[in-house]
């Protein structure tokens, strides 16, 4: 697995794209530090907003910053995890700004800071920084990251009746190649499924078990034997009884 392919999926890019960075260039949390001298600020729990002077975000920052306030108590609670220190949070007013500051559009979790951009939803974000307090490095499995942002950032969509449609369609992807993430052809397939997976696990084992496998740097068959004591081939079945039963199939 690459680490632009890691670095992919770590800041949220479901669709795949690899992020590439050049030895020696400047980082964004370089470039966003000189943010906070000029831009407004809003503190809250775990995040210290900021956004551009006359925002349109301005009036409403209050009720922005609580949602994400209930975000991240809702995964800290779910994978009993403690933030330990604020998250910087920077807010576009479009990705022609960010773009301009940073050299590259909003929507990121790097750094340690989230980079977005008015009318994005800040779910998926979030749940990546809270994840980084597990041990403060991206997951080896790029699916865990994946299935996270996906099912944050889009909390309405049924991600197991979705995964169920893809097997009726014969696009599942094995359990086995949700690793080779250089070759999936489908994100879509690939985002749900994370998705259905990472709410199996967190359902059935816990978060402890959750934890173990976003720290392992086993390979995926020895992670899953070793924290859930089966072979991959029965940890999968156990996974598609699960969202079948979660969509009413059997």
């Amino acid at each position: 697995m690459s680490k632009s392919v890691m670095r992919g999926a770590w800041c949220g890019l479901i669709a795949g794209i690899a992020l590439c960075c050049l030895a020696g260039c400047e980082t964004s949390g370089t470039k966003t530090s000189r943010l906070k001298q000029n831009w407004e600020s809003y503190p809250s729990e775990h995040f210290v907003f900021y956004y551009p002077p006359n925002s349109p975000r301005l009036a409403r920052m209050a009720e922005f910053a609580e949602s994400c306030e209930e975000i991240s108590g809702h995964l800290c609670g779910v994978l009993q995890i403690k933030a330990d220190r604020t998250v910087d949070f920077f807010v576009f007013n479009s990705d022609p700004q960010c773009d301009s500051v940073l050299g590259r559009a909003a929507g990121f979790f790097e750094d340690d800071q989230i980079v977005m951009r008015i009318g994005q939803h800040p779910g998926g974000y979030v749940a990546l920084a809270m994840c980084h307090f597990i041990n403060r490095q991206p997951p080896v499995f790029d699916f865990l990251a994946t299935g996270l942002f996906k099912l944050y950032a889009q909390p309405s969509v049924n991600v197991h009746a979705e995964t169920f449609t893809f097997e009726r369609q014969d696009r599942l992807i094995p359990l086995a190649d949700l690793t080779d993430t250089a070759s999936v052809k489908d994100p879509a397939v690939y985002a749900t499924e994370a998705a259905s997976f990472c709410a199996f696990m967190l359902a059935n084992y816990g978060p402890e078990r959750f934890k173990m496998m976003w720290s392992s740097t086993l390979n995926l068959p020895e992670s899953i034997a070793k924290i859930y004591g089966m072979d991959l081939d029965r940890f999968e079945t156990e996974w598609r009884k699960y969202y079948r039963r979660e969509t009413g199939r059997t």
